[in-house]
């Protein structure tokens, strides 16, 4: 049914745009002409037909999840809000807490949930999330061997008590997700096969999910989730494995990015995930997330904090306190100190982040598991423009602490990025229908004050800008997913528009990007410079294996504009003559691509 819709639109579409052409004049289709050394990075033939068509992909993810079972899942979800609310309302009113010499602290705590709750970037209702996972990738936290309940995703992203940020301590397991160009979703079985989830007798590969929490430098205790795979479970196993970290985006929960990290366990890396302090199930305000606004190249300093404070913990180094815990009093003996120093007060206490006995942290209890020099980050959206400071900050060789930071081996930048030195191997990933970034610094050249981009236009002016000025010489790949839009790196159903087979190409492209960097693997550098049907027509998808120094190479010739190039195009040509900032740096075509670490 759905291929005969599709069918019948495409001869109305097709019967409109002759329709145009013949009334402009008669014009008849004219054959590409054969790649040549130096390709321009969009098209510049205007495509009705595939604007169209990007348009009509984003409504076919709806048609995906418009299904009895999803409609089941978040009805049950959000059915059982109120007895989710009740029992976060009971541990809150329960009164014996409030007895003894440390009463009058929970009851501050207590005000202070309710305050983080109501102020979350994405409220919740005392700690009850709103927002369900994505049933598809849920561990099994109900441990009761069904996959993907209701009961799973409310443990998953609830608070409900303020004693830890979430459910501390929770243990589940989680199958191997196999995500097709359709969207479908089957899980890997010990044959190597991937079939449906729920086939009697299927052998399936388990890993396990541990929700714990990290306590950040200002304090506050972030929400985060270790996944291991089958490998690191066994006992005995000496082996050292390589990981990944992943930071959510803005308003978002660990949830809706499962996908990126348990495609990551499948192929062998120990995971993290966590929620930024000010949304999620960690502590926190919305405005926590960006107070004070005094970061370089980062506009929320928040999470560009988090990060780094993340990446400490899980390589065992200390988080060292960022603000006087004992006091919410900024610093006014100058301007700048007290530009430097204001934040949001909390009426609760702010947890010291030293390791215990001294504080509330635990160390990571996978250290020993874990290859400290094999660590690939990765972000989406704010996630991605903390992780774009990150690199920054190991670019210049300390963090926002005055410490060196831990390096990663390779990054991924989903829908969002910053400027970055170019000495991590680095790939971006945009949508023909991304956030319409015009430069590098959005609609502004570089600069201190506020400069994320995004979009085809703005991404390829980030990639240029980061080849011209970048220190180092590390590969980068910039790719741009076939009429998708910013949702479409995240893998939340129902509440944005995405296209059938972003979710696998981007996942695929992003994982043989760190099995490529991080582990060597020779088939993934073949397949990070081989063009996918899930890519832009628009835009043409980049790879420079030596950064700035050497060319960059098309995977692809672009041959249709998009809407959104078709717009901004011109109008950062007329920012770029403002600026006296280059015109796009082309790419070269016909040439085969130096493919980095394929012995």
């Amino acid at each position: 049914m759905r291929r005969r819709l599709r069918v019948v639109v495409r001869g109305i579409v097709a019967s409109c745009a002759s329709a145009l052409l013949v009334t402009a004049g008669g014009a008849t289709a004219v054959a590409e002409p054969p790649p040549v050394a130096d390709t321009p990075t969009t098209a510049t033939q205007v495509d009705p037909l595939y604007m169209l068509f990007n348009a009509l992909m984003l409504l076919e993810g709806y048609q995906r999840d418009f299904t009895p079972a999803s409609l089941q899942f978040w009805a049950e979800h959000l059915l059982s809000l109120p007895g989710r609310v009740g029992e976060s309302l009971q541990h809150m009113l329960d009164p014996a807490q409030y007895q003894g010499p440390d009463g009058q602290l929970r009851l501050r705590d207590n005000v202070q949930k309710l305050i983080d709750d109501t102020a979350h970037l994405n409220p919740t209702l005392v700690g009850a999330s709103t927002l369900p996972a994505n049933p598809d990738y849920l561990p099994n936290w109900s441990n009761n061997g069904r996959f993907g309940t209701a009961a799973d995703s409310a443990l998953d992203s609830d608070a409900l008590d303020v004693a830890h940020a979430g459910n501390v301590g929770l243990t589940a397991k989680f199958r191997y997700p196999c995500t097709a160009a359709d969207g479908s979703v089957t899980y890997e079985t010990r044959s190597g096969a991937c079939v449906p989830g729920n086939p009697p007798g299927a052998d399936f590969k388990y890993g396990e999910a541990r929700k714990i929490q990290i306590v950040n430098s200002r304090g506050m205790r972030l929400a985060a989730t270790l996944w291991l795979p089958e490998q690191a479970l066994q006992p005995g196993n000496t082996k050292k494995f390589p990981m990944t970290v992943f930071t959510d985006g803005v308003g978002s929960i660990q949830s809706s990015y499962y996908l990126y990290t348990m495609t990551a366990v499948r192929h062998g890396y120990i995971g993290l995930t966590y929620d930024e302090a000010g949304q999620g199930s960690s502590d926190g305000t919305a405005l926590d997330l960006v107070v004070p606004y005094n970061t370089p190249h980062c506009f929320a300093s928040g999470p560009c904090r988090d990060i780094e404070d993340v990446m400490h913990w899980a390589v065992g180094d200390d988080v060292v306190p960022s603000v006087d815990l004992n006091s919410e009093l900024p610093d006014g003996s100058s301007l700048g100190s007290l530009w430097n120093t204001l934040r949001f007060p909390r009426i609760g206490q702010r947890y010291n982040p030293a390791y215990a006995p001294a504080g509330m942290n635990v160390r990571n209890p996978v250290l020993d598991k874990i290859d400290v020099d094999r660590i690939g980050v990765w972000g989406h959206s704010l996630g991605s423009v903390a992780t774009s400071h990150y690199l920054w900050d190991v670019g210049r060789g300390h963090g926002m602490d005055g410490r060196p930071l831990p390096k990663p081996a390779a990054a991924v930048l989903l829908s969002g990025v910053e400027p970055t030195n170019g000495d991590v191997p680095t790939q971006t990933i945009t949508a023909d229908l991304d956030i319409p970034g015009i430069t590098s610094g959005s609609v502004f050249p570089i600069n201190d004050i506020y400069d994320p981009t995004d979009g085809p236009i703005g991404t390829k002016s980030w990639y240029d800008w980061v080849r011209d000025h970048g220190t180092g010489h590390a590969p980068l790949e910039f790719l741009t997913i076939k009429g998708g839009s910013h949702f479409d790196t995240q893998d939340l159903d129902f509440i944005y528009p995405q296209t059938l087979e972003s979710r696998k190409t981007s996942s695929d492209y992003a994982l043989a990007w760190f099995d490529c960097n991080i582990e060597d693997v020779g088939a993934a550098c073949t397949q990070v410079v081989t063009p996918t049907t899930g890519l832009s027509e628009s835009v043409a998808a980049e790879f420079a294996p030596n950064g700035g120094p050497g060319p960059s190479y098309c995977l692809n010739v672009p041959t249709k504009q998009s809407l959104e190039t078709a717009i901004a195009g011109p109008i950062r040509a007329a920012l770029d003559l403002l600026y006296n900032e280059p015109q796009p740096h082309p790419c070269v075509a016909g040439q085969p691509i130096p493919i980095p670490h394929a012995g």
